[in-house]
C-alpha cells in the first residue's frame, strides 16, 4: 500500500513527485529496448531511430552515429 513520505500528507514539487513515483512505482518506466535502462521519458517524447525504440539517448546517439 502506498503511504505519504515521512506518513505525513503534503503538498510536493514536480522534481520530489518524479522522485516518489519512481520508487514506488518502477513499472511505469520506458525502458530502452536496446539496453533495458530507463529512458527517462513517457509515451508522448519517446525517441526512435528508424522506427525502432523507445531508446535511451545513449543508444539512439549509436544508432544515429552507425547510420
Amino acid at each position: 500500500m502506498n503511504t505519504w513520505p515521512d506518513g505525513i500528507r503534503h503538498a510536493m514539487s514536480p522534481s520530489e513527485h518524479e522522485r516518489w513515483n519512481s520508487c514506488r512505482f518502477p513499472g511505469t518506466r520506458q525502458l530502452c529496448i536496446e539496453c533495458e535502462t530507463p529512458t527517462e521519458r513517457c509515451a508522448e517524447d519517446a525517441m526512435f531511430s528508424g522506427g525502432v525504440g523507445p531508446l535511451c539517448l545513449a543508444c539512439l546517439t549509436e544508432k544515429e552515429i552507425a547510420s
